[in-house]
């Protein structure tokens, strides 16, 4: 098993945990994130900001992996974001409130490690099946 994969593992165990203490054991201090809605996050300190809103909104979530692709410096994850919408959510356009509703997301990450840390992730999934299973969206019209 290589150190990324290894880094990546305990990424996701620690996010699983919510052992925010431990992130900065595996992220870099400069860690840079993409992510579709929070647009680029810089620092472990911001990440951690952004991985508690979410605990916060899906007390319940987990990150579910389903496929592992590795090379020297880089993992690429194939996975599911499960959780129940039971917290409020801090969006670019505002606070969405609890919807009680559950979210099983599909998402693909990338991660770059260097000097013995993830250095930079990016995160991809589709903001309008997020949205969609939130019941975010308008119901769509009927066919004529």
């Amino acid at each position: 098993m290589s150190e990324a994969r290894e880094l990546v593992e305990q990424h996701n165990r620690i996010f699983n945990e919510r052992a925010w203490a431990e992130a900065s054991q595996v992220c870099s201090p400069d860690l840079v994130m993409v992510e579709p809605s929070a647009g680029t996050v810089h620092g472990i300190e911001a990440f951690i900001g952004y991985a508690q809103g979410f605990a916060q909104a899906f007390p319940d979530s987990r990150l579910e992996v389903h496929t592992l692709i590795e090379g020297d410096s880089r993992v690429v994850v194939e996975g599911a974001y499960t959780g129940t919408h039971t917290g409020p959510l801090a969006g670019p356009q505002g606070t969405v409130p609890p919807t009680g509703r559950t979210l099983t997301l599909p998402y693909c990450e990338v991660f770059e490690v260097s000097a013995g840390r993830i250095a930079s992730k990016h995160v991809y999934y589709d903001q309008i099946t997020f949205a969609a299973q939130l019941g975010l969206l308008p119901e769509p019209a009927p066919a004529s």
